[in-house]
């Protein structure tokens, strides 16, 4: 992004994703060097525009839910105190997966993380009764760290795990195990061969 880009971007801010603004002030911050000189040229606070800015240093399918509006700006603040970026997509997860997760609930986890020492996990437990022992009903019975290793593949790809993981389920499907061995068979001869090739 160019700098007239991001000056148009600034000037006309509202509505706009956030991961857009974040992008726009980090090309104009190396000109200002301070947010609230950035807020003097564009209004707003230089809070605004520092928070924005460091959206960007999320991971791209937590930016992404921050952008569509699944988790919210406090919420979002609230992640990014968190400097684990483990710890950022449990909590992301949290917000999206349970009901009415607010962002009271999501500053008293980051509370206990960081004034407590709980590891956010536990935080998790206590404040929102979260377990990580339990299942999640997708097709077939995952163990919470399979989840969130669909989570994190999913939304970078701006998907919703569910969607992704019915397409996995629909490409596993579609593979022909026959062929698959085949396939073997010939890269194990092809090994074989070039094994008995002198150097």
């Amino acid at each position: 992004m160019d700098e007239k880009t991001a000056r148009e971007i600034l000037t006309n801010h509202t509505g706009k994703k956030p991961s857009k603004i974040g992008a726009a002030v980090d090309v104009l911050y190396e000109t200002f060097g301070t947010y609230a000189l950035i807020a003097q040229e564009f209004g707003r606070t230089g809070s605004f525009w520092s928070v924005r800015h460091r959206f960007c240093q999320l991971p791209a399918g937590i930016r992404w839910k921050i952008d569509e509006g699944q988790i919210g700006i406090t919420q979002g603040k609230q992640i990014l105190k968190l400097e684990d970026e483990e710890d950022q997509w449990l909590l992301a997860i949290a917000i999206i997966e349970t009901d009415s997760f607010t962002a009271t609930e999501s500053g008293n986890v980051v509370n206990l993380v960081l004034k407590e020492n709980n590891s956010i996990r536990e935080a998790l437990s206590i404040s929102a009764g979260i377990r990580f022992d339990k299942t999640h009903p997708l097709l077939l019975p995952f163990p919470f760290d399979v989840w969130l290793a669909i989570c994190k593949r999913a939304w970078g790809e701006h998907q919703n795990w569910a969607d992704l993981t019915y397409q996995l389920i629909l490409q596993g499907l579609a593979v022909d195990p026959e062929e698959v061995a085949c396939q073997l068979e010939k890269l194990a001869s092809d090994l074989r061969k070039s094994d008995n090739i002198p150097l």
